[in-house]
């Protein structure tokens, strides 16, 4: 009964019209978003899941992205406590940002009580992001940093660092010289 379902499926072609349908859907929600926060947001889509980006207070006001960078698919974004993405941010697939987190400290009950406490993330301009990547409410994020896939982002990364691991690790720092050379010229992707 299985491959007959399978065949058919295969036959009339109906995966590849829920694929379309479903990243219809995604563009849509994506359009609203961009109405209440006031910004377009440059979608590249290389997965299923689309992006989401969504606010526990549905004040979308608090997130701003620059029109030279783009967000890909099967990301996720809270922003309630503020999101701002500078210029030519390149993330991969798969990011996650948070901007609120729970109160367990003081807290009311175990493991934490109803207090949600935001903290703004900031991503500075020409951020190279690998895939899945995960930062944590309260980051920023300096001028050229590069963060390797599978990163979880737990603290402030200086300008030009090269970051990696769980709770990343500084690496190492980009060519400076260089990176002022390129970005004097305008020398962008």
């Amino acid at each position: 009964m299985q491959k007959i379902v399978l065949n058919i499926i295969l036959l009339i072609k109906l995966d590849i019209f829920f694929s379309y349908f479903k990243n219809l859907i995604h563009l849509a929600e994506l359009k609203r978003v961009e109405k209440k926060c006031g910004c377009k947001i440059n979608y590249v889509n290389q997965g299923f899941n689309g992006l989401r980006i969504v606010s526990s207070s549905n004040d979308y006001s608090q997130f701003k992205i620059h029109p030279t960078s783009h967000l890909k698919s099967d990301s996720f974004i809270e922003c309630s406590g503020g999101v701002s993405i500078g210029r030519y941010f390149h993330p991969g697939r798969g990011l996650t940002i948070f901007s609120v987190n729970h109160n367990y400290k003081n807290a009311t009950a175990i493991p934490y009580d109803d207090i949600v406490i935001k903290q703004k993330v900031t991503i500075n301009d020409f951020v190279w992001c690998g895939a899945n990547v995960i930062i944590v409410p309260g980051v920023t994020i300096g001028e050229g940093v590069i963060i390797a896939g599978g990163t979880v982002v737990t603290k402030d990364v200086p300008d030009y660092a090269i970051i990696g691991g769980n709770p990343h690790k500084i690496l190492k720092y980009r060519d400076i010289e260089l990176f002022t050379q390129l970005k004097n010229e305008g020398k962008f992707s």
